[in-house]
């Protein structure tokens, strides 16, 4: 194989190969990426040029550094099935494309508008296919494992049966192979979806489960704050009886001084309270506010004053309401177990309505004015002390699956405070 014709195809293999996986994972293509994609690609150029009559080692060379690279770009464990995919698909694609082109003795310009063509079409379907199930499913980390082994082992049989006869000359025996593997590919695709609308129903079970429990937790906090209301009114004229005697010995002083350490101290927690259950009135998510309520009777029992601002009616935020709801957990969880600490606790909770995005705002107050942010979502890293952090570096996992949510975290003032700020939604 002449040098030249390995540069140019390695080029054209650039351009299908980090091209799909850009488009497919939605990512920004920018100055520092490209140039980091070109010099792997230079490489593996340079491992083809030297290995010429052994190209699984710069195929394997540039699978490996591709995923990698793409790894570092997004952090999304994704990338790895994306990347043994595409090059399925660009195998097919490409010896497809060969097949056409000797069998009807097409010119050789023609091979590469097949390739692109074949595998432009196939690209969009998958993303279409991905973008059909990405919100139904949740695998495990089992399913992950296998499902990487099932690719690999697929990879390497379209390899054997394709690339090392095409090398050899055989191309009759290659056109079998290929045929067989067509077939074998649809079997795969139509076990595939069977599997995923599976799991999909499971999903979807699992989480009306879900969103019932919440819907309970919900319901018992509601029904907390209104006993609770309840012994204020059942309280009331006897809490009015016992103002009688400094208004009748006209002692303004003393009813001031005994309104504010008695009956304001002992039921101003449950006024409060109840005003910042009213304000859940305008979150339309029955999972978030279970979540939401929760928290608060918990930084409740630990007399944390928390705050909560939903000026405006929000229907729905474009996010997984799981995933929502872990990150929500983790934040106020954090935020309520720094608060225990302090002399001063106070935690403030927003959702704010914007003109095409949501902002959900979380603070609480911090004895610290530094923060190292570079730090602060890696695993087992903690402000907090040593064996902790899982929480953040679930959060930053969460998170990486979702090009429309960003997570500014800083501290000001002595106020650590997280902003998430979703676009779409309301």
């Amino acid at each position: 194989m002449a040098t030249s014709f390995i540069i140019a195809f390695s080029l054209f293999n650039f351009l299908i190969i980090y091209g799909s996986l850009f488009y497919i994972m939605n990512m920004k293509i920018t100055l520092k990426r490209v140039i980091w994609c070109l010099l792997v690609n230079s490489f593996v150029t340079v491992l083809a040029i030297y290995f010429q009559h052994s190209l699984w080692i710069p195929m394997v060379a540039s699978i490996l550094l591709s995923m990698g690279l793409f790894y570092i770009f997004s952090r999304r464990k994704m990338v790895f099935l994306h990347m043994f995919v595409i090059y399925i698909i660009s195998i097919l694609a490409e010896y497809t494309a060969l097949f056409v082109v000797v069998a009807l003795n097409l010119p050789s310009i023609i091979h590469g508008v097949l390739i692109v063509l074949l595998i432009a079409i196939v690209v969009v379907i998958y993303k279409a296919y991905l973008l059909h199930y990405t919100d139904k499913i949740r695998l495990s980390m089992l399913s992950q494992i296998l499902l990487a082994l099932i690719l690999i082992i697929t990879f390497i049989v379209f390899y054997t049966l394709i690339f090392l006869p095409a090398e050899k000359g055989d191309i009759q025996i290659s056109t079998i192979n290929l045929m067989t593997l067509f077939v074998y590919f649809l079997i795969m695709i139509g076990l595939t979806s069977v599997l995923l609308r599976t799991i999909s129903k499971e999903n979807l079970l699992n989480q009306k489960m879900i969103e019932q429990q919440q819907f309970t937790q919900y319901m018992h906090a509601l029904e907390q704050v209104n006993r609770e209301m309840q012994t204020f009114r059942h309280d009331y004229a006897n809490i009015l009886l016992s103002l009688r005697g400094y208004i009748e010995q006209e002692d303004l002083v003393g009813l001031r001084k005994y309104f504010n350490d008695q009956i304001i101290k002992e039921e101003q927690r449950t006024l409060f309270k109840n005003q910042m259950f009213s304000q859940l009135e305008n979150l339309e998510m029955i999972e978030i506010k279970g979540l939401i309520a929760t928290k608060l009777l918990i930084a409740d029992e630990y007399h944390i004053p928390m705050n909560i601002e939903i000026p405006d009616t929000i229907h729905d935020i474009a996010m997984d309401r799981i995933h929502l709801s872990r990150i929500l957990g983790i934040l106020l969880d954090n935020a309520i177990e720094a608060s225990t600490s302090l002399d001063d606790p106070k935690i403030n909770l927003a959702f704010i309505a914007m003109t095409n995005n949501v902002v959900i705002v979380i603070e609480n107050k911090t004895t610290s004015d530094i923060v190292n942010s570079k730090h602060l979502f890696e695993e087992q890293y903690s402000t907090k002390g040593e064996n902790r952090g899982i929480g953040l570096y679930n959060l930053r996992k969460i998170l990486s699956n979702y090009d429309n949510v960003t997570l500014n975290s800083r501290i000001e003032n002595h106020w650590f405070i997280h902003e998430i700020i979703i676009d779409g939604g309301m």
